[in-house]
């Protein structure tokens, strides 16, 4: 959170940054919003799905970009909530492009569940 702070160009976006870091997303976090969204489709019988979720892969660690993708989409399908991921080759993507060649993200492929075609 510090290093984000840092580069924050004001005191108003230093402190929405700070409370954004206190207010704890982690797993237990994710799965409990999700679940109200659940449980208010299930009240008024409407199916669900959350069309783009990501991290944006030049703002996080490989390992906590992992996490995030993991925890969202686990938290989805506990709900039965369908699911896409932001994007297939943009800021959010899913395969690598590296000298001209593109490859799958092995990190990205297992965080949603799925396993490589290679």
């Amino acid at each position: 959170m510090q290093s984000a702070v840092a580069q924050a160009p004001d005191a108003v976006n230093q402190q929405a940054i700070v409370r954004y870091g206190l207010d704890r997303w982690d797993a237990a976090r994710i799965e409990t919003e999700i679940g109200v969204a659940a449980s208010w489709g299930k009240r008024w019988n409407v199916p669900l799905t959350c069309n783009e979720f990501g991290v944006y892969r030049l703002a996080a660690t490989p390992e906590d970009r992992a996490a995030w993708i993991h925890d969202v989409r686990t938290a989805l399908e506990k709900h039965g909530i369908g699911w896409t991921m932001w994007d297939y080759a943009g800021g959010f993507n899913v395969v690598v492009r590296k000298d001209g060649t593109t490859t799958v993200d092995d990190v990205t492929l297992t965080a949603l569940g799925l396993k490589s075609s290679r």
